[in-house]
């Protein structure tokens, strides 16, 4: 990506670009519906995407259901199921020349459940135009975050975890670093064979600011979010077996919105799943499909866009060692 000299102006023209094509990108409902006047949508929207593209398949309904590596994404206390060494990597073919890369190993360490994680959005290159409208050259950026977390049993049935992460974002030559907690907990109520309640929240931390000719911006304000939900497995006949989930989420900014989701599976590992999101404009359902084999899970998600911007296909592909 190609750097120019910028007066006050074009920083403020650049980041408002980009930060344009970062929110249309943001897949499968990352954003919900517009927020109410009185509320400043956050930044670092890419933290929003949904990790993992039997996550993106289900609607976002997942924070209840993710256990082992991907739990990383959605709710640390799902860290406590990891055995072995498990990973997940996922890719997201987004708008506006984005894409969205997010990566997370897990093992066990002191009786717990630990993870790392990395998640990225960049851009192709962006022209750059002046007040007129001719061509200047070509920026770009990116959004970064390295995250560590841990789960553990705290009590039968009872889970419970927390994690921290760092973040930059980078708008051509401009750039800005915070830092972040999140906090989740499941119960697995023995009276209710099949049943996980989950609670987690993400994105707790201090806003960032770009400064600008040396004076400080705005407040960019991290998207601070509550997930809670539940989720219920079900063995069938046949080797068949079902997984539900119905879910909500507020996050600051934004109006709160409800994810369904679900999955049937069958005893030679095919999997297709189904999710819609309630109170979304941007994205109200998705589709996919999964093979999981011994050791490895390969996954699908289509998620068409009800903005207008064009559809997005991510893949995932997770493994236990």
């Amino acid at each position: 990506m190609r750097s120019l000299p910028m007066s006050g102006a074009a920083a403020r023209r650049r980041l408002r670009s980009f930060t344009n094509a970062a929110c249309a990108a943001l897949v499968a409902g990352v954003c919900s519906r517009p927020a109410p006047s009185f509320a400043t949508p956050p930044g670092f929207a890419f933290l929003e995407i949904p990790g993992g593209a039997r996550a993106s398949a289900m609607g976002g309904a997942y924070a209840s259901i993710a256990t082992g590596a991907e739990a990383a994404f959605w709710n640390p206390a799902g860290l406590e199921a990891t055995r072995g060494t498990e990973i997940t990597a996922s890719h997201s073919e987004l708008y506006q020349k984005l894409r969205d890369e997010q990566f997370a190993v897990a093992g066990r360490w002191f009786g717990c459940g630990v993870s790392g994680s990395v998640r990225a959005l960049y851009s192709e290159p962006i022209e750059q135009r002046d007040e007129i409208g001719n061509l200047t050259g070509s920026f770009g950026g990116h959004d970064l975050e390295f995250a560590l977390g841990v789960g553990g049993s705290v009590a039968p049935g009872l889970k419970a975890g927390g994690s921290a992460s760092l973040l930059r974002e980078r708008i051509a030559n401009k750039a800005v670093g915070t830092y972040a907690f999140g906090a989740g907990m499941t119960y697995e109520p023995a009276s209710w064979p099949g049943v996980r309640v989950s609670l987690s929240a993400q994105n707790l931390g201090p806003s960032a600011t770009y400064d600008i000719d040396g004076e400080p911006g705005a407040p960019v304000k991290l998207p601070t979010g509550v997930q809670g939900g539940v989720s219920y497995r079900l063995a069938l006949g046949g080797g068949y077996r079902m997984i539900g989930a119905l879910e909500s989420r507020m996050t600051r900014g934004r109006s709160g919105l409800a994810m369904l989701g679900g999955e049937l599976a069958g005893a030679m590992g095919a999997a297709v799943r189904l999710g819609f999101r309630l109170d979304d404009s941007n994205a109200t359902f998705g589709v996919g499909a999964g093979y999981a084999t011994g050791v490895m899970r390969f996954d699908y998600a289509y998620v068409p866009s009800g903005l207008d911007l064009g559809d997005t296909h991510r893949l995932s592909l997770s493994a236990q060692f």
